[in-house]
């Protein structure tokens, strides 16, 4: 835990919430609301969902390797959360995606996990 910052006052932790649920709102309108909603047209739902979870994962390269250095690790890991994203938009809608990728985030920001 001392690597990644140490300890994470409690007190933070509904303010880590607040921030990654309205962050990744944004993110998550642009790819699973715009995106493949727009492949959905043209292709399967099961297609567009894979696409747009993976397309996900390739615009973090840019924080995989240089804002980070994680590396290919959170390319897996962006990659695994678009999927879950894009399948759960695909089956119940954007809400539960945002929702999905918001409290994902923050349970890794606030080092609750």
């Amino acid at each position: 835990m001392d690597e990644r910052g140490g300890n994470v006052a409690i007190a933070t932790v509904p303010v880590i919430l607040l921030f990654c649920l309205c962050g990744n709102l944004l993110e998550e309108v642009l790819f699973r609301g715009f995106l493949q909603g727009r492949l959905e047209r043209v292709t399967t739902g099961a297609r567009a969902a894979i696409l747009s979870g993976l397309l996900f994962a390739v615009c973090h390269v840019f924080l995989a390797v240089t804002v980070t250095d994680v590396g290919w690790p959170l390319l897996v890991f962006t990659a695994w959360e678009g999927l879950i994203c894009a399948w759960l938009r695909l089956r119940f809608g954007l809400i539960p995606a945002v929702i999905t990728h918001g409290l994902a985030i923050a349970l890794l920001t606030g080092g609750l996990v």
